[in-house]
């Protein structure tokens, strides 16, 4: 009876009904319309100043649409571990493309936490860009951070784009349309090797504190709880892990309430690592 009804639906209807919370609570992000100019969702992405080098590739969203250089504000905002506010970063450019390399100076002298990407263009800019101008303009800051370790002998970086997190700043200040719903297992799709470090990073781009439970499994098959632990709302926490042959992982998992609860993976054996999405 339900199927039945719902092929007799409308599509738009349907699709509404998704966004809704009580009738499909994994839905990751609120449903609602930009209501004001230049709306600009970021990811949440991760910094570190440790012992590795950060670098940011931050796109010019307008430039790109219109295929000539136009100028570009773009501001990058930096948050502790805990969730605070510890660095604003603001620059000017035509670019395409600008290349941030991130220092302790930008993030008040905190090492690692996570950061969002903004732009903001002139009146006469987006005027001039008829194209666009009768609507509203909707960004998506998707870009792409690299990490190297200091004081190796690669000037390479390791690339991969942010966690999924739907931020923005309105009013000076940092809102989500990120939403905890259901509880999730997350199980990566990647092998624990013996005798490499390495080190999860997840994020909450939540409003809301946000639990995590991490389960590893071991040789034998058997699961266990290692943690559980709250984030704080715009808060990163880093799970480390090393798997021997006298006490070998298999493989791990993690519980929260976040449809989209990847971490942030450093593979490390002592002298290359490698950085990827689990």
């Amino acid at each position: 009876m339900i199927k039945k009804i719902k092929e007799k639906l409308p599509n738009n209807f349907k699709k509404l009904l998704r966004h809704l919370y009580f009738f499909n609570n994994s839905v990751p992000y609120s449903y609602f319309q930009p209501s004001f100019d230049q709306f600009n969702l970021s990811d949440f992405f991760l910094f570190r100043c440790d012992n590795f080098d950060t670098i940011f590739i931050a796109d010019n969203n307008l430039a790109l649409l219109s295929a000539k250089p136009i100028e570009c504000r773009h501001i990058f905002y930096f948050y502790s571990v805990s969730g605070s506010r510890c660095g604003r970063f603001e620059v000017t450019t035509d670019l395409f493309h600008y290349h941030l390399k991130i220092n302790s100076q930008m993030t008040g002298g905190e090492l690692i936490g996570g950061f969002i990407h903004q732009t903001i263009y002139s009146d006469d800019s987006l005027k001039k860009e008829t194209e666009f101008s009768s609507e509203k303009l909707l960004f998506q800051h998707r870009g792409y951070t690299g990490y190297r370790r200091k004081g190796g002998d690669s000037y390479c970086y390791s690339f991969l784009h942010g966690n999924f997190g739907s931020m923005y700043i309105k009013n000076g200040k940092l809102l989500s349309l990120s939403r905890q719903r259901a509880l999730h297992s997350y199980t990566p799709q990647i092998q624990i090797k013996i005798n490499k470090f390495y080190e999860f990073y997840f994020t909450n781009p939540t409003s809301k504190d946000l639990k995590l439970d991490i389960t590893l499994t071991d040789q034998y098959n058997k699961s266990h709880n290692v943690l559980s632990v709250k984030i704080n709302p715009m808060g990163s926490y880093k799970f480390d892990l090393a798997s021997t042959s006298k006490d070998l992982i298999r493989n791990i998992s993690w519980t929260t309430r976040l449809p989209i609860g990847r971490a942030i993976v450093f593979e490390n054996d002592g002298i290359m690592f490698d950085v990827f999405h689990s």
